[in-house]
């Protein structure tokens, strides 16, 4: 930060963007270490996604989205949620969903309005790259980079859908660099989910005096 004695304090562009950046990762790093608390699993297991080898990193991020998925089905509003009786039922049968089809649980969350468009998306790109390590062991070895290669032939946003990174990366980048930015921007769509569906499922109290509360005014009150 730059001080002139003529006027206020300026401040540098990059050093703005640097508080910016650590901030996001310091908001994401709590996202995740809430995430591992709701899902009851060592802590690390979800924040060390971005180091761990590719296809472990892809079918992590699946096996943590598709059971906070389940919470967010079964923990359905009170008019749309079974009797406490059927409760249990209702979470085997949801459980039991596949993820994708027109009785999956993307299409059941989608008609609960449980998700954005661009979540749905994500999840449909988590389980498309899944699918491709999970179900060939000669592709368990492939870097993520060529999956998403061949994948795009067919889903050509796919990229965009589980990273977010809208434009190409550049071709002179370092290989390893381009895998690695690929594979830590999907762990930064992950902690999005992660935070909306946690606040979802576990809504912040409301203040005393309800909205107005919330904005930081008494209630009024009606004088007779």
């Amino acid at each position: 930060m730059a001080n002139d004695p003529n006027g206020p304090a300026q401040v540098n562009p990059s050093e703005e963007a640097e508080v910016w950046w650590r901030n996001y990762e310091a908001e994401i790093h709590k996202s995740v270490v809430a995430a591992e608390q709701h899902l009851e699993v060592p802590a690390g297991t979800i924040s060390s996604i971005p180091y761990d080898p590719d296809f472990i990193a892809t079918v992590k991020v699946y096996a943590v989205v598709e059971p906070i998925l389940n919470d967010l089905i079964t923990s359905c509003p009170p008019w749309l949620r079974p009797p406490q009786s059927e409760s249990e039922y209702f979470r085997t049968f949801v459980t039991a969903l596949n993820m994708e089809g027109r009785a999956g649980k993307l299409k059941l969350a989608e008609g609960m309005v449980l998700l954005t468009e661009s979540q749905i998306a994500f999840i449909r790109a988590v389980a498309q790259v899944r699918n491709r390590y999970a179900h060939n062991v000669k592709n368990m070895h492939r870097s993520l980079t060529d999956i998403l290669t061949e994948e795009q032939r067919n889903s050509g946003r796919i990229v965009e859908h589980l990273t977010g990174i809208k434009f190409p990366l550049s071709q002179s980048l370092d290989p390893k660099l381009r895998n690695d930015l690929l594979k830590r921007f999907m762990y930064y769509c992950l902690a999005d989910y992660l935070s909306n569906a946690l606040h979802t499922l576990r809504p912040p109290p409301i203040l005393e005096g309800g909205l107005l509360g919330m904005l930081g005014t008494p209630p009024p009150t009606i004088e007779k």
